[in-house]
């Protein structure tokens, strides 16, 4: 073999080295990602969660407070709110129990 024949097939090894150490570690780098990621969403579903039941927490509240203050107009839209929030709750329920099914 000569000399430019050996220097070529050492350049090709050598990327083909390179190569696969970064393909080695992608797919590690892939591998911890998707292992972290139930952990990722089941979290940010809690914090979701937790914001959607403050804030309708915070929409009665106003809406409990307004009641006192209204006029029976005002308290046939406070209990549409109400309405809204009770179908907000239900639907995060159903979400939640959908997603711990999955898990």
């Amino acid at each position: 073999m000569s000399d430019s024949e050996i220097l070529l097939k050492a350049a090709i090894n050598r990327i083909a080295a390179r190569i696969t150490e970064k393909v080695i570690n992608s797919a590690q780098e892939f591998t911890e990602i998707a292992d972290e990621l139930p952990q990722k969403l089941q979290n940010e579903w809690s914090s979701f969660k937790e914001e959607v039941i403050e804030e309708s927490e915070r929409l009665e509240k106003d809406t409990n407070a307004s009641k006192e203050k209204s006029s029976k107009e005002q308290l046939s839209k406070e209990d549409l709110i109400q309405i809204q929030i009770d179908n907000l709750r239900s639907k995060v329920i159903d979400i939640n129990k959908d997603i711990e099914g999955k898990n």
